[in-house]
Formats: C-alpha cells, sequence, structure tokens
C-alpha cells in the first residue's frame, strides 16, 4: 500500500471512529436518564461531550488539517473520559472499561511509539486511583470498598496491558503482511526480479535523486532473440526456463544501484543512475557476451539478447523520452542482424 493510500485509509478509520463515539454518546447521554436515575452533572457532561465529538467529527470531516486528526481525536477523547471516571468512583466508576481501547485505538490510528506511550500513562495513573480510590468523589452513590477497589484496580490494568499488547501485536502483523502483499504487487512471479510497477516506483526515486545532484541517467532494454521461435519449437516451459536464466545472469552482472526489472514478455529494462552513454555500451556489451555464454541443456541453438541504448543528462530529456529512444535503439538492434549492442545516438550525451 502506497503511502498516499494508506493515510486516507487512515483518513477514513478515524472519522468512522469519531461518528461511531458521536452516536454512542449522544444515544447514552439522551436514554440512560429513561433507565437509570444519575445526578444532571452526567447529563451536562453528556450534552458537553457531545458537542466536543461532534466539533472533532467536523474538524476530521474537512481534512483540512490531516497530520493533526489523530491529535484532535485523542484529545477529545481523554477530556471526556477523565472528568466522568473522576465523579464516578475512579477505578470503580462504570465508564473506566473505556480505558482498555485507547491503546488499541493509538495503534490502529497512530503508531507503536503512541500505544506504548498512551498503555504506560494508564497503567500508572490506574495504580494511583487505585492507591488513592478513597479520595475519590462517587455521585453514583456506590459506597466505597478498598479491597473491591484494588481488585477492580487489578483486572483493568491487567486489561490495558492485554489491550497494548494486542495493538502492538497486531500492528507489527499488519506491518509484515503489507510489506509483504507490497512486494508481491511488485514482483514478477516467474523471474522474481522487480516487475512494471515495482520498476517504476524505483525510477521516481532514481529521478529524484539524479535531478537533484543534475547526474547522468541511462536505460538498457534487453530482448531475449527469437523468442518467440523458442516457445513455439521447445514449448513455453522452456521459454521459462531462458527468461530465468536470463534474469539470473543479468542479476548477477549488475551493481547494487542498478534497477533491473522484467519489462514484458522476452524483455528485460535495466536503469543505470549516475551511467553515461558510453559507461553503458560497455556494460551492454559485456552483458550481451554473458548472456551468449550460457550453456543451455535444453536449447541445441544460441541464446542471444539484443540490447538498446539510451542515456541523457537530466531534466533536459523526460525519461519516457529516453525508455523510447532505447526502445527505436532496440528495434535498430534488431534490423541490423540482432545479437548486439545499438546507441541511440541523438538522446546520448557526447
Amino acid at each position: 500500500m502506497s503511502g498516499q493510500s494508506h493515510a486516507h485509509l487512515n483518513h477514513k478509520l478515524i472519522l468512522q471512529f469519531t461518528l461511531i463515539s458521536l452516536i454512542a454518546v449522544a444515544s447514552g447521554t439522551i436514554f440512560r436518564p429513561l433507565f437509570v436515575e444519575l445526578p444532571s452533572y452526567f447529563t451536562v457532561m453528556g450534552s458537553i461531550n457531545t458537542v466536543l465529538i461532534f466539533s472533532v467529527y467536523l474538524f476530521i470531516r474537512s481534512h483540512r488539517f490531516p497530520a493533526y486528526e489523530m491529535a484532535a481525536l485523542f484529545f477529545v477523547a481523554v477530556i471526556s473520559i477523565i472528568p466522568l471516571i473522576a465523579i464516578s468512583g475512579g477505578v470503580n466508576s462504570q465508564f473506566a472499561f473505556l480505558l482498555p481501547l485507547y491503546p488499541i485505538m493509538a495503534t490502529l490510528f497512530g503508531s507503536k511509539k503512541q500505544s506504548i506511550i498512551i498503555g504506560m500513562g494508564l497503567l500508572i495513573a490506574i495504580i494511583l486511583c487505585t492507591a488513592l480510590g478513597k479520595f475519590f468523589v462517587d455521585l453514583t452513590g456506590e459506597a466505597y470498598n478498598q479491597s473491591k477497589s484494588i481488585s477492580r484496580g487489578f483486572w483493568l490494568a491487567m486489561s490495558v496491558l492485554v489491550s497494548t499488547y494486542f495493538g502492538l501485536f497486531f500492528q507489527n502483523r499488519y506491518r509484515a503482511l503489507t510489506n509483504e502483499l507490497e512486494q508481491l504487487a511488485q514482483q514478477d512471479p516467474l523471474t522474481s526480479l522487480l516487475n512494471r510497477r515495482g520498476f517504476d516506483i524505483k525510477l521516481k526515486a532514481s529521478l529524484a535523486e539524479a535531478k537533484r545532484q543534475h547526474a547522468v541517467l541511462s536505460i538498457l532494454l534487453i530482448d531475449i532473440d527469437f523468442f518467440k521461435s523458442i516457445n513455439d519449437r521447445y514449448g513455453h516451459d522452456i521459454g521459462d526456463t531462458c527468461l530465468k536464466y536470463v534474469a539470473d545472469c543479468l542479476k548477477h552482472h549488475i551493481r547494487q544501484t542498478d534497477v533491473l526489472a522484467r519489462f514484458g514478455g522476452e524483455e528485460f529494462i535495466l536503469l543505470l543512475p549516475d551511467t553515461s552513454h558510453k559507461a553503458a555500451f560497455t556494460l551492454a556489451e559485456k552483458l550481451r557476451h554473458v548472456v551468449s555464454d550460457l550453456n543451455l541443456d535444453e536449447l541445441d541453438q544460441p541464446l542471444t539478447v539484443t540490447i538498446g541504448i539510451a542515456s541523457t543528462q537530466l531534466p533536459h530529456q523526460h525519461i519516457d523520452d529516453i525508455i523510447k529512444a532505447a526502445d527505436l535503439a532496440l528495434y535498430q538492434g534488431k534490423m541490423n542482424g540482432r545479437n548486439r549492442s545499438e546507441l541511440a545516438t541523438d538522446l546520448s550525451n557526447d
């Protein structure tokens, strides 16, 4: 998942959570007095909390300040619950059961660090409230019982610990699965190279770096010669084997900074950062020879490649123009007999 998609999903989750909280608090404020007799303080505080949550809902829905949406939600969550707990018996409060939700909420909408901070903060607060329980006012009328308060404080602390652990475990699994899915979405399943999508992502990063440094970029388009006839004569399984062999061969003869991908069919693309057309041509010839030196038991004909090369100084040329130039050079190489490296001189630096 891209950063933009993740931010959009996070915004939608925060918005939905705020809406659910608004409905729950408003419903409790309106309907609770019909079933339970409580001091009017709770109705007043419920009304204030409803207005606060509604204001935050409108703020989040506007999406004008996305960086502060999570902070606004937590701020309202804290100032809504603390006064209610303070006047209804501390750890004995009927509202205390909401506290274990806070670390999970922090994990879902925030980060591991926020979840740990909130979890530890709640544990300290619960311990203090348990120790100082007799000093809390309980407007619900429930008599203070020390042993019951200690028991409730203990189980409340355990609930917060479990929810914090669960939140951290969930986020670790979520990140691992997300990274795995992103990797699979950017990888060609046959050759284990980058696919077109993965190459485009790497290309954007390389372009940004090249523009900052005014560096040279080169592109190699590498096409397996007579690949269709290989498939027709030997079968697609042998064709797939050839693709794997060529991919492995190319991968082991390039730099770590180079970006190799399967561009489609029997074609590969190689991005060479900070590489002039002369250096790119030298590398192309090296790659062409190492591929032709491959001995495949499955074939009784040589396996060769034709390579089209283009390079330019950014930002004077657009990267799409360089790829097109390399493609034209590749076509020219095939017209000139295949098994050769062809340089697109019109887009190359002298």
